[in-house]
């Protein structure tokens, strides 16, 4: 993300452009190959967004398909688990 006290995450576009939200690293991970996968929580676009930026694509199940046992909760009523690939 963008508001870090470590060094922003650059998209796999290039440095002037922004990689995403919370979730960046696991997108850029992804798009460069590090991974073919990656799962991230995704309350309002966390995981989507940026696998968008990053040009991968991001999948937000329905809310209780995927269990969040074991999660800490950011929100209850809109914690959800998604994955980019």
């Amino acid at each position: 993300g963008t508001r870090t006290p470590h060094t922003i995450p650059r998209s796999v576009y290039g440095g002037g452009m922004i990689s995403g939200g919370s979730s960046s690293g696991s997108a850029l991970a992804v798009a460069l190959g590090q991974v073919p996968f990656a799962v991230a929580t995704d309350p309002a676009g966390s995981g989507r967004v940026p696998a968008a930026l990053n040009g991968v694509v991001g999948f937000k199940p329905s809310r209780g398909l995927i269990s969040t046992v074991g999660l800490v909760p950011a929100c209850k009523s809109l914690d959800c688990l998604s994955v980019m690939a």
